[in-house]
Formats: structure tokens, sequence, C-alpha cells
């Protein structure tokens, strides 16, 4: 296995169009035939396969003599001596570590809010805490604080989780369905999915495609974590739960906006997203998931996986004239290899005296498709 420029161009094609398909997908019924954890595959897909640009001892090699020849040129000749290249790897360094420093400098913050200014839970929230973990069956440490000036409940954290309540009155039904809300954002491992999609797009920064990516992952995994919550609430307390998300919408909202690391109940300016999500929870019961679909959709994945790295497009140069006196020119069109008798190999050329050669150059010429002979006894 082996990485090159060319493989990380495979790479970077198939990451940009699949994301591409992903948008175009997302604004179509490809969820209600699919599930939306299709949706998630696919920025897996997106992520694996840009992550990991390698070049297979299978894959097969299609050679272009029209524009590849060109895209190396400008990007591999003489490249000590052409500055602009240098200066374009620094800018994409730099850049990384600009957007990578305030990223940190963001959620550094936010976590400074958390253990500073914000009030623990109260008994209460902290008893409805433990009710909620009985539902869901899974126990996983969270932090809970209440904050004044937020806009919603949300979750923030990779390591050391924590839910954040706004100082508001709740009913004791619609505090429940919060924190079933935000603790299944964690079971989910969303704060993990959303940590490694923007560091992706960081690394990434100058493809416009991956702020795609981004910019429809949120509603994705809110969207997934309402059909998780749907999955243990009936009929009647769905319901209850849309008509939760609507009351605290209503709610008077603060200027501070939410750090995109946390995952938010909702966002205030999404109206068009949470009627989304009203409608998937609505819909949830009448239309179930279709488990058929989702393994077609899933082999179809694999094998789309496979696929991106079985053909690798390159480059392909004539060989130049030599113009070195006494030099001879062939290929393996005009020349191949004879194995004498005793094991012995040797060069025959047209026109020409046999060269003897050693191990090295026979796998050298095999690599360039060279006929190999056997000589009979």
């Amino acid at each position: 296995m082996t990485i090159t420029i060319f493989s990380f161009l495979s790479a970077l094609l198939w990451s940009s169009l699949l994301i591409v398909a992903i948008y175009l997908l997302r604004h179509t019924r490809f969820k209600q035939h699919f599930g939306v954890l299709s949706m998630v595959m696919l920025y897996l897909f997106c992520a694996v396969r840009l992550f990991l640009p390698i070049e297979f001892p299978y894959t097969l090699i299609a050679a272009d003599s029209v524009i590849y020849p060109r895209i190396y040129s400008l990007l591999m000749q003489d490249f000590a001596n052409r500055p602009l290249l240098i200066l374009l790897c620094c800018l994409w360094l730099l850049g990384f570590c600009e957007l990578l420093f305030r990223y940190v400098r963001q959620y550094r913050k936010a976590i400074y809010s958390i253990t500073h200014y914000a009030e623990p839970w109260d008994e209460r929230t902290a008893a409805l805490l433990e009710q909620v973990q009985r539902q869901t069956g899974r126990r996983i440490k969270v932090h809970g604080c209440t904050a004044n000036h937020i806009e919603s409940a949300f979750g923030i954290g990779v390591l050391r989780k924590y839910i954040m309540l706004p100082a508001r009155d709740y009913t004791e039904d619609e505090l429940r369905y919060v924190l079933l809300h935000e603790y299944t954002h964690f079971l989910n491992h969303d704060t993990v999915v959303k940590l490694l999609v923007t560091l992706f797009c960081m690394v990434f920064w100058w493809n416009p495609v991956v702020y795609l990516l981004q910019k429809d992952l949120e509603q994705t995994l809110e969207i997934k974590c309402d059909l998780s919550v749907a999955r243990m609430l009936n009929a009647k307390e769905r319901a209850a739960y849309l008509r939760t998300i609507l009351t605290l919408m209503k709610q008077p909202r603060s200027e501070r906006r939410l750090p995109f690391a946390a995952t938010a109940l909702f966002r205030s300016d999404a109206d068009a997203a949470i009627r989304e999500r009203f409608e998937t929870v609505m819909t949830y019961a009448a239309k179930p998931h279709n488990r058929a679909a989702s393994a077609a959709f899933a082999s179809v994945f694999a094998v789309l996986l496979i696929a991106s790295y079985a053909v690798l497009p390159q480059p392909k140069f004539e060989a130049p004239s030599s113009t070195e006196p006494g030099a001879i020119d062939f290929d393996s069109s005009t020349a191949y290899i004879k194995q004498d008798h005793v094991g012995g190999y040797w060069l025959c050329i047209q026109n020409e005296q046999p060269i003897k050669l050693t191990e090295a150059d026979v796998d050298f010429y095999k690599q360039l498709h060279f006929q190999v002979i056997k000589e009979h006894s």
C-alpha cells in the first residue's frame, strides 16, 4: 500500500462528489426510504475516503496521456524551485492552524463559562436524569448545570460531558423530555461526530465542498436523535415531546449564540429545520424504518467504498529518445526477457546482443510488462 499525489487527488475527487451527493439527497425523500443512519454512513464514507488516500496492490492504473500529465507537471516539476507551490502549502497549514486555534479558544471559553458561572442542577433535575438513564437502559457519566442567557438546552463535551439548561421554569414532563433529548445525543456519540467533522473541515478548509458536509450534519444528527427518542415513546408521548420543543422555542430567546460543538435542543434561527424534525417524528409510526432497504444500501455503500480504490488515474508519458552516443531505445514491443536453463535472465533486444540481468533488473522490467520467456533445455 502506498500514498501518492494521484491517490490523494483521487480521494479528494471521490469525497467531494459524495459530499455533493449527500447535500442533494438531504433535500429529497432519501431518509424516508433508507433512514437517517444511511445518511450518517455517507458522512463516514467521505471522511474515510479522504483520510485514507491509499493505492492498494490490486488497484488498476488507468493511464492518461492528455489531462493527468499536465496536472503532474504543474504539481511535481521542480517543486523546490516553484515558490508558488511552497506558498500554497504554507497557506494550507496556516489556515488549518488558525481555524484550529479559533475552535479551541471557543471551546475552552464555553467550558470555562460552564465551570465558573453555571449553577449545578437541583435535586429534582438530578432525579429526573436518573429516570432518563433507567429508561434508556444505558448509563454514562454526565454533569448537569443551569445558566442564564442561553437560548436552548444543549450538550457539550467529549471526555467530560455536560448538559446545560437555561434558567427557566419547566414542568416535570418538559424537563424529562429535554434531558432525554440531550442524554440521547451523548448515547449516539453525536458530540464526537461533530468534532471529527469539524476537524475534517479544518484540514480541508480550502475545498468549498466540505462546508456542505458541515452545513447538513447538524440537522441530520438532530433528526437521528429525535428518532432515537421516538423509539422509546408511544404516540401520546411523542406528541408531548414535540409540544415541549415548540413551547420552549416560543419563550424569550437570548442574544448569545450556542457553540457549534454543542448539540442543542433547537436553534433559534432554524424554523424550517424544526418543521422537518416535527414531520419526521410524527410520521415515525406511520412509516417504520425499512430494514431491508437499509441493508441493501449498506451493501451498496461497501461495494462503492471498495470500487473507489479499484481504479486510479495516472499520467502516461512517452519515453523520450535518448541522445547519448551508443544508446539503444527499446520497449516491451521490441524486447523481452529470456530465462535460460540455469535460471539466469537476459534482456533480448531486437537486432542487439542479449544483456545479462540481475534479479533487481528483472523485477523492474516485469513492472513495465516485459514478457518473460523460458528457454527449453
